[in-house]
């Protein structure tokens, strides 16, 4: 059975979506894939948002901000979920819309933050991520969908 995948919108992909992927590439299994994207793209992680990672014993090796435009291309992942963390609306790709959409508006605390405020953000994410893989949001076919 082919992955679930979760593209996860913040504005500048340089915060809160980025850590999202992390975690939940590291504790999504084999049958969920994490991405993220940026409306308009920083160009690089905030470095909070990587010691935060790291803090958690999550690896940021490839973690880098790209524009939502890249799920446009040919040989791009569809995503099935997409996480919007952001309350700008956003453009619509062609694949528009995915087979779910969830809208958490997670506040990026942005680049001039503090540790603190980059934990927060972090726990915040994890608790909402945690929470959708226990009520199955994530799941390749939602439970109240699922046929017994």
């Amino acid at each position: 059975m082919d992955a679930t995948t979760v593209l996860f919108v913040c504005a500048r992909n340089a915060g809160p979506s980025p850590m999202a992927e992390a975690y939940l590439n590291e504790i999504g299994g084999p049958h969920l894939r994490a991405f993220s994207a940026g409306l308009e793209p920083d160009t690089h992680v905030d470095a909070s948002a990587l010691r935060t990672l790291q803090a958690a014993g999550l690896p940021v090796d490839g973690l880098s901000p790209k524009p939502l435009e890249i799920f446009t291309l040919p040989h791009a992942p569809r995503p099935d979920v997409v996480v919007t963390l952001t309350p700008r609306p956003l453009t619509t790709p062609a694949w528009w819309p995915p087979k779910r959409h969830f809208i958490w508006g997670v506040a990026d605390p942005g680049p001039s933050a503090g540790r603190a405020a980059f934990a927060a953000m972090f726990l915040a994410l994890t608790e909402r991520i945690d929470r959708a893989l226990a009520d199955g949001s994530f799941a390749r076919m939602p439970l109240a969908l699922s046929v017994v």
